[in-house]
């Protein structure tokens, strides 16, 4: 493939996406970077790029923001987003200010696809599932009894099936033909259905017809660590945490790159930015994170027009009704990183429905909901979106009629019409969100002669950034955070000085009794490393703006470093400033 005439305008199969990703880093080596972190169920590679500017220092020692997509099989847009998001930011390296800024001073990590053999058959095949086509939680799903979706009628496409039944609590609405309404409570005359999924049944006695149980039933997303509980209480749930490929993967990734700060998993359906924490209150986690979340969240919103709201409190209603052993959630409470679930496309969002804040409808509000969607399809889709009933002589039910939603590219994921818009949006997102992540600058670096070749060196420290250097404070807590280092060496020998005790009697008094640090020509007195702590970013200075005088506070994102040093008039030295989440930078001064 070439990378340059990539369409998005239709939904990448596996083999597209790898030949897409291989030729984006074999054509920009300095930036991107493609290495498989493990392989799924079916052998598959779950690939990850690293986007970054090589020349500007090693990718794992910059700030970095992480991104995936496709943690639900069917959630197709996800991939598409970060698919879309790589290629865009590569090609505009040089040429946007923002996007180069960001590879120079950052890191972007992307694992587009987490669930590539789900994927792969939701993509090519009529089937749905949730995660991974591998039987689950029963080992025999095919002598399960019930109904199960299938393509009854041949023509690609598992719809729904609508049949007459005077039990029925459906009725077709007298406004549009294509419309399934609920029948009033006392309405009891007229035509009245029951709707299921198309598909064939098992073990049909001709009463009540009940759906089997999925056969597929993993989900990636409810197989992380943090509050996981078993299927009994979570569906989804896999045999204990971390018990598949795909997410052992995926968490040992995220391990294994401490200088993550921020990320966002991508989803559908829902056209809302989901902030953590997804399973307690907001209030039970560091106010300053919640403050960022909300600050970053908002730039969010303005970017792709999703609102951004807490995921315990809103999505899920301040309930017990959450998800147990959410990746996000692991994300914040088991690694102190900022998390966003960021449910892409909403079809009833486009179609003007109200959305947030939820609340039960009535049955005239939902009709007018249904027939907005429609008029939506019609008018934005050419009414190709949806299937009119049409009558079916089921091998098992007799008489019914097919038809609704061609749900996989209207309902559940944005039309490709649409597809490259709603990259384009998230993938602005992504752009500004890097630019939040901790940035260390050494200012003010000074030399003052002591005397006999003896020098003071000193430099300020600063975090530019809107994050601070621990990243979050749900990170200090857990002490995921390791502190800002300063250290003096020989310019070119960073990272390789060697700390020897004096030669001297340690006994005696003075210089002797100081170790000391030998670094090609230059002999440091003291500590040539020294731990300077951690800095404050912006990030927890977002309230509103008040006409009282603050009062004095200590400003914790500046610190100064000296050392004092022995070496040859005119000899070279640099001070590394380094921190996992905040990157590393060096500066260099002359010794005169």
């Amino acid at each position: 493939m070439d990378p340059a005439n990539a369409r998005f305008d239709h939904y990448f199969t596996f083999e597209e996406m790898e030949s897409f990703l291989k030729a984006m880093a074999s054509r920009y080596p300095d930036l991107a970077q493609l290495s498989s972190i493990g392989k799924s169920g079916e052998g598959r590679d779950i690939w990850a790029v690293t986007l970054s500017d090589r020349t500007t220092g090693n990718p794992d020692e910059k700030p970095a923001i992480y991104i995936d997509g496709n943690f639900h099989a069917g959630e197709v847009t996800g991939s598409m987003i970060n698919l879309y998001a790589v290629k865009y930011i590569l090609e505009n390296y040089g040429k946007d200010d923002r996007v180069t800024k960001l590879l120079r001073r950052n890191t972007l990590y992307v694992i587009p696809r987490v669930s590539p053999d789900g994927a792969e058959v939701y993509l090519t095949t009529p089937e749905t599932l949730r995660s991974a086509p591998r039987p689950y939680p029963f080992p025999n799903p095919d002598e399960l009894e019930g109904l199960y979706p299938a393509d009854v009628d041949g023509d690609g496409h598992i719809l729904m099936m609508r049949v007459r039944d005077e039990t029925g609590e459906w009725k077709v609405s007298s406004r549009d033909p294509r419309a399934m309404v609920r029948r009033k409570p006392d309405e009891d005359e007229g035509a009245f259905y029951r709707v299921y999924v198309e598909g064939f049944l098992r073990e049909h006695d001709g009463g009540t017809i009940k759906n089997a149980p999925p056969k597929w039933g993993l989900d990636f997303n409810r197989n992380f660590p943090f509050k996981w509980v078993p299927e009994v209480e979570q569906p989804g749930a896999g045999a204990f945490p971390l018990s598949e490929p795909e997410t052992r993967a995926v968490a040992e990734f995220i391990a294994n790159h401490p200088n993550i700060s921020l990320a966002f998993t991508y989803h559908t359906t829902g056209g809302v930015i989901l902030r953590v924490p997804g399973s307690h209150s907001s209030k039970e986690s560091p106010r300053q994170d919640i403050q960022a979340l909300i600050a970053i969240g908002e730039m969010g919103a303005e970017e792709t027009g999703y609102p951004c709201e807490p995921c315990f409190e809103e999505y899920y209603e301040g309930g017990d009704a959450y998800s147990r052993g959410a990746f996000d959630d692991w994300l914040f409470d088991h690694r102190g990183i900022l998390a966003y679930t960021v449910e892409t496309w909403n079809l009833e969002q486009r179609s003007g429905i109200h959305q947030f804040p939820t609340r039960e409808k009535s049955v005239q509000e939902q009709e007018e909901d249904y027939l907005k969607m429609l008029a939506w399809n019609d008018r934005e889709l050419a009414g190709r979106g949806f299937e009119n009933w049409r009558p079916f002589n089921h091998p098992q039910l007799g008489e019914v009629e097919i038809g609704g939603w061609y749900a996989k590219f209207v309902l559940q994921n944005v039309p490709p019409k649409f597809l490259e818009a709603e990259c384009h949006k998230n993938t602005m997102f992504i752009i500004r969100a890097a630019a939040t992540l901790p940035r260390l600058v050494v200012d003010d670096v000074k030399c003052r002669a002591l005397g006999d070749g003896v020098y003071e060196v000193s430099a300020v420290v600063k975090n530019v950034g809107f994050l601070p250097t621990y990243g979050s404070h749900k990170a200090l807590q857990l002490k995921k955070a390791e502190p800002v280092t300063a250290e003096l060496c020989a310019s070119g020998q960073e990272g390789q000085t060697r700390e020897a005790q004096s030669q001297e009697d340690p006994s005696q008094e003075g210089p002797s009794q100081e170790a000391r640090t030998e670094a090609g020509c230059i002999e440091v007195i003291g500590k040539a490393k020294q731990a300077i702590g951690h800095l404050d970013g912006r990030s927890g200075t977002t309230a509103a703006f008040s006409s009282w005088t603050p009062r004095a506070a200590r400003d914790e994102r500046v610190r100064k470093a000296s050392w004092v040093v022995k070496a040859k008039p005119g000899t070279e030295v640099a001070i590394k400033v380094k921190s996992p989440r905040a990157g590393c930078v060096t500066e260099t001064v002359k010794l005169e």
